[in-house]
């Protein structure tokens, strides 16, 4: 289960942003994960869960933006997202092809509380 070691260098990202940002918590966690990055969202959000236990992240929100295959054929420029013909394209038939979307793993946004506006440099 990858979704695990995801979390877990996930969350030691968050971490070391909320030291220098001095959050009291984080409420809410937005990825964005293309399919073809294998993840199951229901294991994630678990493991997300089970791993932020006791952390400024408990009860924290994952919101999972789920990015669709697209890939595109750099010899003749058509564009499909059939994981079937991920490595030649179904129309010329050119191995000339790249994956436009579908590989992404970004934290996007986070939602959090700061402990004080002096903290923040307000």
């Amino acid at each position: 289960m990858h979704e695990m070691s995801i979390v877990e260098a996930l969350m030691e990202q968050i971490m070391k942003m909320a030291e220098e940002g001095k959050w009291e918590a984080v409420t809410r966690v937005r990825l964005k994960v293309g399919v073809m990055r294998q993840i199951v969202p229901d294991i994630l959000e678990f493991c997300f869960e089970v791993a932020s236990k006791g952390t400024i992240m408990e009860g924290a929100i994952l919101d999972i933006e789920e990015v669709p295959l697209s890939i595109k054929c750099d010899e003749c420029g058509y564009e499909w997202d059939d994981k079937e013909f991920l490595g030649l394209c179904p129309k010329c038939n050119s191995i000339d092809v790249n994956v436009l979307n579908g590989m992404e793993l970004e934290l996007t946004n986070l939602e959090v509380e700061i402990r004080n506006a002096e903290a923040c440099g307000r």
